[in-house]
């Protein structure tokens, strides 16, 4: 009976894995956009619903296609290499969808990425949090990186904020005890 469990658990990471990556084992960039649901969990959050704009073959085009094409990167930009002085080069005019974090499924910002855009930067009277991060993405973020004045990134064990948490400044190269955990995430300034 034990052995059961442990094929399936293994299986279950398996595919879990498979599903970070794109064709051919390699991996993914996908972004999304988060639209304002309500008021969120404390004073200045803003509770949201997630807008799937798509997976990439590259961290360059998924933050194109997530800010409207107003983050312009070289194809071989890597989640490692971008900081937010990279991002502050590009047309002062993007506001409308601004950059406020990437997950990794790999530690050192690597592997496959999820990014977060948002209508506005994070400040002291604006923050953003998601209550749940998807089937797909569940449990599968190791570390992450914050932007637009994002410099406060909690990760949360369990849906809803539960559970465990971890906060970042704005950067995290690993969530530690939280690898492979994270359900649900918080940004604020």
């Amino acid at each position: 009976m034990t052995r059961r469990i442990v094929l399936v658990v293994l299986i279950t990471l398996a595919v879990a894995s498979l599903t970070a990556m794109g064709p051919g084992g390699q991996d993914r960039h996908c972004v999304v956009r988060l639209a304002a649901s309500g008021p969120g969990n404390e004073p200045g959050a803003v509770a949201t619903l997630e807008e799937d704009l798509g997976c990439y073959a590259t961290y360059a085009e998924a933050l194109a296609v997530g800010s409207g094409g107003a983050i312009e990167l070289p194809p071989d930009t890597s989640p490692a290499t971008l900081t937010q002085p990279t991002l502050d080069q590009g047309p002062s005019d993007a506001t409308t969808s601004v950059l406020i974090g990437t997950e990794y499924t790999l530690t050192f910002y690597n592997g496959s990425s999820k990014s977060y855009f948002a209508s506005e930067t994070c400040s002291a009277t604006v923050s953003w949090e998601v209550s749940y991060v998807g089937d797909a993405w569940n449990d599968d973020f190791e570390s992450g990186k914050g932007f637009g004045g994002c410099n406060h990134n909690k990760k949360f064990q369990d849906s809803n904020f539960g559970g465990a948490s971890l906060t970042c400044t704005p950067n995290c190269t690993d969530y530690g005890t939280l690898r492979n955990q994270v359900s649900s995430l918080r940004w604020k300034p």
